[in-house]
């Protein structure tokens, strides 16, 4: 399923070491970003997982410390990750290096070790719209091409072209 914000989310990894996406629960902040585990030869860790979970509180550097981009989802279980994935950012800075994700705000989440700042851009995933459950969400909105219309004439065309709601 197509999110209006994958096209951001691919511009922020190709210019930022860390992207932070956040928002509240079941706005399938997983399904995004596991989307991106196969495109990109990106590995993907769940800290909903036990195994990872208990490898996440005992060796944060371990786990961060591989090859590649990684994704690490739910990563608000382990905030000592934070602190790992700062110095290994700061040993190596590169572009869409770690994905990480998250309910809860890792600026503000109590017991967050660090908050990557200057080093992650973050993003907040709202619930899907209208246009995205009902998977129009790649064909483009008439409200562009209202804003875009140089006179009531030319909007007035864009409406005749697209009944649709405009959502």
């Amino acid at each position: 399923m197509y999110r209006f914000v994958e096209p951001v989310l691919v511009d922020r990894l190709r210019r930022s070491p860390v992207v932070v996406v956040t928002g509240p629960r079941q706005t399938g902040k997983s399904t995004l970003v596991r989307s991106f585990a196969g495109a990109d030869l990106r590995t993907y860790e769940t800290l909903d997982a036990l195994t990872t979970l208990d490898r996440a509180l005992r060796e944060p550097e371990a786990l961060v410390d591989r090859k590649g981009p990684l994704t690490l989802d739910e990563v608000q279980r382990a905030p000592s990750l934070l602190l790992a994935i700062k110095r290994a950012v700061d040993e190596q800075r590169a572009p869409g290096r770690f994905l990480l994700t998250g309910s809860a705000n890792l600026d503000v989440h109590k017991g967050a070790s660090d908050s990557l700042a200057g080093r992650a851009v973050h993003l907040v995933l709202r619930p899907m719209t209208e246009r995205e459950k009902r998977g129009k969400a790649q064909s483009p909105s008439p409200w562009s091409g209202l804003v875009r219309a140089p006179s009531r004439a030319a909007a007035l065309e864009v409406l005749a072209e697209r009944p649709e709601r405009l959502d």
